[in-house]
């Protein structure tokens, strides 16, 4: 059985380096990976990776909303060379965060540019979205033609509203501690549907086998089904339906 994982931070993996990562990636039966980036700074670590493995590894470039204060002025420029540079790169991990981030119009600014840019490259959005659930809201319109909600935490409210414009749903393990977790799940659509570490920090690649397991139990679902079926929404989600 093969597995993907749509948001992952493999430079982020201080302890391994990028082959040794690769290959426990292949032996825990991963066909594709999404390595997200958060800054110009790690952009290139990200190519690294997505050069050594281009079967494997599909990059996403972005600007994580924590970082636009750092991010040199011409990012916008630099963001779309790379996109440029790899034909089926993701835009993002970027987006809007109430908790731990610059102001509001900095945020804004930087996520309009990067949705615009996924825009114009055709390109699938790789979105971050904590406790900002109304300032995201205002960028529906915008974030085509596909879009991504990494590691959901949403209320039930705005998971409906996410859907109705067409978002993809990725979950993580963690979703698995919230109190709501089965009324979430049984929401959404089974095409919709997308599975994540957000390695290494929410959890680890290898914890996806047993974190598809049990969502397919509450869904009262076979296992091996809801990993294909996530498995071709992941396809989709790539490439278009």
């Amino acid at each position: 059985m093969q597995f993907t994982d749509s948001h992952l931070h493999l430079q982020d993996y201080k302890a391994k380096d990028a082959q040794q990562i690769i290959a426990d990636l292949r032996a825990a039966g991963f066909a594709k990976v999404v390595c997200a980036s958060t800054s110009p700074a790690d952009w290139e670590q990200t190519a690294a990776f997505a050069a050594a493995a281009p079967d494997l590894v599909v990059p996403a470039f972005g600007l994580h909303p924590w970082y636009i204060a750092a991010a040199p002025a011409d990012w916008p420029q630099q963001l779309a060379a790379m996109l440029q540079r790899f034909p089926k790169a993701w835009v993002g991990e970027c987006g809007l965060d109430r908790l731990k981030a610059p102001s509001w119009q900095g945020q804004e600014e930087a996520f309009a540019v990067q949705c615009r840019l996924a825009g114009e490259f055709d390109r699938p959005l790789n979105i971050h979205a904590l406790k900002a659930e109304d300032k995201l809201a205002r960028f529906w319109s915008d974030m085509l033609p596909r879009f991504m909600l990494h590691s959901f935490g949403g209320s039930l409210q705005f998971l409906h509203e996410s859907l109705k414009h067409g978002a993809y749903i990725s979950l993580s393990p963690s979703f698995l501690k919230r109190g709501n977790h089965n009324e979430l799940f049984r929401a959404i659509p089974a095409d919709r549907l997308l599975l994540e570490s957000d390695a290494p920090f929410l959890s680890d690649y290898r914890d996806i086998p047993a974190f598809a397991a049990a969502l397919a139990a509450l869904g009262n679902t076979d296992a091996a089904a809801l990993i294909e079926r996530v498995n071709r929404n992941f396809r989709e989600f790539c490439h278009g339906k």
